[in-house]
């Protein structure tokens, strides 16, 4: 009897030590559980970009103003840049080639809170020559709360930046930003730099004044730069005169600057192999207002050009036209 209540408590004494045991080994599991709850349970911090805290301090001005740069990567022309134009205001980038225009070369993209923007473009395999880049805001075909803002045709715009424009036959503002990239280099970079205007004092006179041009040749194009008293908005043609030859297609047609200046550029006579061998030649820049579609052109120098005066003017009885010719020696 002594010895059954012996092993009874030896018995009793080994099911509380396993009980204990266990006991411990599942607080042990439940506060390693604990632990790994703590660990998993702690929140990722998010980082936030505030965009508009970057946004230019004029944003919105009607002073308006672009920084950046459009550079090419092989065949491809990224344009990026940043401007105080408000957010959503819808900019144009337009591609074109000195050789002819590319079909499907223009892109649109919006401003962005910070004031920044970027599009890319290709350059179809087939054009290997100068490429023009124009990037455009024209506030007339924007959104109305743009419109509000800057006037339904841009007449609240300010600044260095702004052109007249009458394509559409009404006279309206719009920021303009020109470049040329050349494809001689696989990468390059040209940044934007705010224009300078100098109106000359007889600027927008009928006696019509064009300046000999400083002319640039390149291996390639004939770079013209000149300076008249004409109006912004009127068209000049540059045209290549070869003696002995009839050619067309070595001439460029521009707009006048806000000063009354241009740029040309006209591939050279000798790009064409049956021409490689021309040294001499010339140079007729003209303005002519049936070239010219804007309604403060015609209305300023006639509609057939009668108005105009001066030693550089052409009268053939039906219309007055003006012409300056310089010689060019390769």
């Amino acid at each position: 009897m002594v010895k059954m209540k012996s092993w009874l408590m030896v018995a009793a004494a080994l099911v509380l030590l396993t009980g204990c045991s266990d006991s411990e080994k599942v607080n042990s599991k439940n506060n390693e559980v604990s632990k790994e709850e703590k660990k998993t349970d702690k929140k990722e911090e998010v980082k936030t970009v505030d965009t508009k805290a970057d946004a230019p301090k004029d944003q919105g001005d009607y002073k308006v103003w672009f920084e950046g740069d459009v550079e090419r990567k092989g065949k491809t022309i990224v344009v990026k840049g940043k401007t105080n134009l408000l957010p959503e205001s819808r900019l144009i980038v337009e591609m074109d080639s000195v050789e002819g225009t590319i079909i499907g070369g223009s892109d649109s993209v919006q401003v962005n809170e910070d004031g920044t923007f970027n599009t890319d473009l290709e350059i179809p395999n087939e054009y290997d020559g100068l490429i023009e880049i124009a990037l455009k805001f024209e506030p007339s075909t924007d959104n109305q709360p743009i419109k509000d803002h800057y006037g339904e045709i841009g007449e609240k715009l300010e600044g260095s930046f702004i052109r007249m424009d009458e394509n559409t036959g009404t006279k309206q503002n719009i920021a303009f930003v020109a470049l040329e990239v050349k494809q001689e280099d696989s990468n390059s970079t040209i940044a934007i730099e705010e224009p300078e205007w100098d109106k000359p004092e007889d600027y927008g006179s009928t006696t019509v004044r064009i300046d000999n041009p400083d002319i640039q040749k390149g291996e390639r194009y004939l770079y013209i730069e000149g300076k008249t008293n004409l109006l912004e908005g009127t068209q000049l043609r540059g045209k290549l005169s070869i003696p002995d030859y009839i050619t067309s297609g070595f001439q460029d047609i521009v707009v006048v600057h806000p000063d009354g200046s241009y740029r040309m550029i006209i591939e050279k006579p000798q790009t064409n192999k049956k021409l490689k061998d021309v040294k001499d030649y010339e140079l007729i820049i003209s303005m002519s207002t049936i070239d010219s579609s804007w309604p403060s052109i015609k209305e300023a120098y006639g509609e057939n050009g009668e108005k105009l005066q001066g030693e550089f003017v052409a009268d053939d009885g039906y219309l007055k036209s003006a012409e300056k010719k310089i010689s060019i020696v390769e």
